[in-house]
């Protein structure tokens, strides 16, 4: 199974969504059912799991960046928050 197919959804992988969606509006029930577009759907499949990996290295990146942000914070001003409670010097 994928996910539902919008190319808003997936953008690096919009031409092999694209390959798909024609392969199932020109193939017959009966040539899907016995694997017509097999082959779209493999390389859909593999373009999934690069966008997964470019998409976690950008929150990872993202979470990375964040964190420096707040460590900064903390040293600037010398205090941080320990269960909810103020913590300063």
């Amino acid at each position: 199974m994928h996910p539902p197919l919008t190319l808003e959804n997936h953008p690096l992988c919009r031409d092999v969504v694209i390959a798909l969606k024609r392969c199932h509006r020109d193939a017959s029930w009966w040539g899907r059912s016995f694997g017509a577009c097999n082959e779209q759907k493999w390389a859909l499949d593999q373009c999934l799991k690069k966008q997964k990996l470019f998409k976690a290295r950008a929150n990872a990146e993202k979470a990375r960046e964040e964190r420096d942000r707040l460590r900064r914070r903390v040293e600037k001003y010398g205090h941080a928050t320990v269960n909810g409670e103020f913590k300063g010097k």
